[in-house]
């Protein structure tokens, strides 16, 4: 009796952490955040620190652009992905997967429903610092992730980071988050400069 209160007690909390997170998702239709990426190896050591901006719009648009410690750009307009390294002045061209299991960011700019779907959620606290984390686990075997944790600051995104299965952490902090900005419709679509390799790997 006592397990089976357990359980529905542990039911019960989780899908209040997933209407709660859904609440939280559903308002963001675009963003824009200056980001810092930190990669952590499985005992907690830096193994890489990026800055840049990040520009977001569901469904799955990504303006991406790194300014440290090397300059890179990767733009996503839902159907192609372009990754572009000035150094190299080399831009590669894929088609662009909206799997979260592969791909944790479109969590955020997909459709809220995938969260249910491909992740269980395991539930929420309040840090020391009033932010809410939301933690997840993904539902099938041979996913890239193991753990994720979405963090918000009021209503506002405030970090994501997901652990893969070397046991590597990589950590997103954002900051100055401007939500629902007003994007133009050739925005996500990635211009090549001239003189620029070009890689493609759309059929």
């Amino acid at each position: 009796m006592v397990l089976s209160v357990s359980i529905a007690w542990a039911n019960e909390a989780s899908d209040m952490s997933e209407k709660q997170l859904f609440g939280l998702l559903n308002p963001i239709n675009s963003f824009t955040a200056n980001f810092n990426q930190q990669q952590l190896d499985p005992q907690g050591n830096p193994l890489q620190t990026l800055t840049g901006v990040f520009h977001g719009q569901k469904p799955n648009k990504v303006y991406w652009t790194v300014f440290e410690p090397a300059a890179q750009t990767i733009v996503i307009n839902g159907s192609h992905l372009w990754l572009y390294d000035p150094d190299l002045e080399q831009v590669i061209i894929e088609p662009y997967s909206d799997n979260p299991e592969a791909n944790p960011i479109s969590l955020l700019l997909g459709n809220p429903q995938q969260l249910s779907e491909n992740f269980e959620i395991l539930g929420h606290n309040l840090d020391a610092q009033s932010k809410l984390q939301f933690f997840l686990k993904p539902t099938k075997i041979n996913t890239l992730y193991t753990d994720l944790m979405i963090e918000f600051e009021g209503k506002n995104l405030s970090a994501i980071s997901f652990k893969d299965n070397l046991g590597q952490t990589t950590h997103l902090a954002f900051k100055q988050f401007d939500l629902n900005p007003i994007f133009k419709d050739e925005f996500f679509t990635f211009q090549v400069p001239k003189g620029v390799d070009i890689v493609s790997h759309v059929r």
